[in-house]
């Protein structure tokens, strides 16, 4: 009997684990590590499943690198197996997670995302001002070092709070994912990290934006699968406390960026304090002390890449220089001037492409980034 309980349970986690495999390696089939894990999947599979019922599994070292763009970021990039890992935990418990989030919570969910955090903003703001026609204030914060700053203990917490509510039997599943959740939250990506470009590419980050200069206990890696769902996970307090407890309606976040809109001034500079002492005593985190922004809604007011006008929506400085440098660029393979010029129909604001020469045609990157770039701009006719 224990020994067909066993078979059935490996079983189980075998399918989960290879339908969280076709995500992972979706879009990524031509890199190496996915191409190495493909070939042996089957067995590579039927390991990792006998890891995780044995309790038996741990994560492989990180590879540490540095990105420019869109802003100097460091990354620990788990390995590919971890990442099918990663992609079975969030199958099992993102579903639960994701019907309890607020629906002005923008970032790294299905159907929402920056377009959507734009449109948002724009239909609060014009709530509140009534379509312009009385004054509207914006209280925009930021929480400094985000995810390098998360104690890790409080973010097991809380993703446990969530799972003993899910699975109210503590069953199988619900044994795998504390687990999991345990290993994941609790793991160090600076064990034995790989190196993946020069010491020298972290000059100019600041302290606060890398694991190796958070105490110990502190901080989880950027880029990973889990971390984006444990990032919403543990700012879910600190929405239903904005939106719930303090009663504001008009409110929205994009990880660590968020907004607070309202008629009267002086409530959002009194919120402010209050915000402030919930993330430093609750949360323990700190609110970033150069991004505390309060104006009036008609000025117009910067957020995800755009800046949202009085009946308009234009794209931001850094949406501009990216295209403009992308379409200048005659390094790239070359797709018809047909695609291009349909996907310049998107755009609303055509002064910013002119004088613009292309040579050598226009590659798939200039097409992908006019496509989203014309979706800010086509934002303000929805």
């Amino acid at each position: 009997m224990t020994t067909h309980i066993s078979n059935v349970r490996l079983d189980w986690l075998s399918k989960e684990l290879w339908k969280a495999y076709e995500a992972a390696r979706a879009g990524k089939t031509k890199k190496p590590e996915v191409e190495a894990f493909g070939k042996i999947a089957k067995i590579e599979i039927a390991a990792l499943a006998y890891e995780i019922h044995t309790r038996s599994y741990t994560p492989r070292p990180s590879t540490a690198f540095i990105v420019n763009k869109p802003i100097k970021r460091e990354i620990f990039a788990a390995a590919f197996r971890d990442r099918v890992v990663h992609h079975f935990l969030f199958n099992q418990v993102n579903a639960w997670w994701d019907a309890r989030f607020i629906e002005d919570n923008y970032s790294c969910r299905i159907g929402k995302g920056t377009l959507y955090g734009i449109r948002r903003l724009d239909h609060h703001i014009r709530s509140v001002s009534r379509s312009y026609t009385r004054p509207a204030y914006v209280l925009k914060l930021d929480l400094q070092g985000y995810f390098m700053s998360l104690d890790r203990k409080k973010l097991y917490a809380r993703a446990m709070w969530g799972l003993d509510r899910q699975y109210a039997n503590k069953g199988y599943a619900y044994q795998v994912c504390k687990f999991l959740w345990k290993v994941i939250i609790f793991n160090d990506p600076l064990k034995d990290a790989v190196i993946h470009c020069p010491r020298s590419a972290w000059k100019g980050l600041p302290p606060s934006k890398s694991l190796y200069h958070q105490p110990k206990g502190r901080g989880i890696a950027i880029g990973n699968l889990t971390s984006q769902l444990l990032s919403n996970i543990y700012l879910d307090q600190l929405d239903r406390f904005v939106t719930l407890e303090l009663g504001f309606k008009h409110y929205g976040r994009y990880v660590d960026d968020f907004y607070i809109i309202a008629p009267d001034k002086a409530e959002l500079v009194e919120v402010t304090m209050t915000v402030e002492q919930y993330v430093n005593h609750s949360l323990g985190l700190v609110l970033h002390p150069h991004k505390k922004h309060l104006q009036e809604c008609n000025r117009g007011v910067a957020f995800l890449g755009a800046v949202i006008y009085p009946h308009r929506i234009h794209p931001g400085k850094r949406l501009k220089r990216n295209l403009m440098a992308a379409l200048s660029n005659p390094d790239c393979p070359e797709t018809t001037e047909a695609s291009y010029r349909g996907l310049v129909k998107h755009y609303r604001h055509r002064k910013l492409l002119a004088g613009v020469k292309v040579r050598g045609g226009y590659n798939k990157k200039h097409a992908l980034l006019s496509f989203r770039h014309g979706q800010f701009l086509a934002a303000s006719y929805y």
